[in-house]
């Protein structure tokens, strides 16, 4: 069964880039490989969905809250993949509100815009309705990426933003250690 499964007038999506899937790399401050589970959220394809905007065969719910598939988001998710396996040697952003790392990568579009990819790190924790993908690889992390979407503005992603090796920041999730931001609240 697919992780994602959906249709928009009858025709079904293809989502199959964006399976869960494992990293694995070498993290130097633990002195061995780390492997995180990693996965997508519908955000990924979909914007926020207004009714007087919206076709009813756009909606696709995440939870309880309504989404619209975003032709343009779903395009650019293509490039997900590639952003995730590129992590290992970037640096990353902790977010001002302390939630979410933001990876800013070399995407061109059109307009100047950039392509930034929101995203969860935590230590693993088994998911018992995915026994099966879970027993063929033994995870230390769980990645989940929130959104990615095109925006204007660079500093708009990195207002109040703390920036980040990667790999420091796996050692650190990984120890149980906190990421602190540099900006004073």
């Amino acid at each position: 069964m697919a992780y994602f499964e959906h249709s928009i007038g009858g025709v079904a999506l293809d989502l199959a880039h964006l399976e869960p899937r494992t990293l694995r790399f070498f993290v130097k401050n633990v002195g061995r490989e780390l492997a995180i589970d990693v996965k997508f959220s519908n955000h990924c394809f979909t914007v926020a969905y207004l009714p007087c905007v919206h076709s009813p065969t756009h909606r696709i719910m995440d939870a309880s809250r309504a989404r619209a598939y975003d032709p343009e988001r779903h395009d650019l998710s293509h490039n997900l993949p590639a952003l995730v396996d590129a992590l290992p040697n970037a640096s990353v952003y902790l977010t001002a509100s302390d939630r979410n790392y933001v990876y800013l990568a070399n995407v061109a579009l059109t307009g100047g815009r950039i392509y930034p990819m929101y995203f969860r790190l935590k230590r693993f924790q088994a998911d018992p309705r995915e026994q099966q993908r879970q027993q063929q690889a033994s995870h230390q992390l769980q990645m989940v990426v929130e959104s990615a979407y095109p925006i204007e503005d660079r500093q708009e992603a990195l207002e109040g933003a703390t920036k980040i090796n990667f790999a420091v920041l796996c050692a650190k999730v990984h120890k149980g250690e906190q990421v602190r931001s540099r900006l004073r609240r």
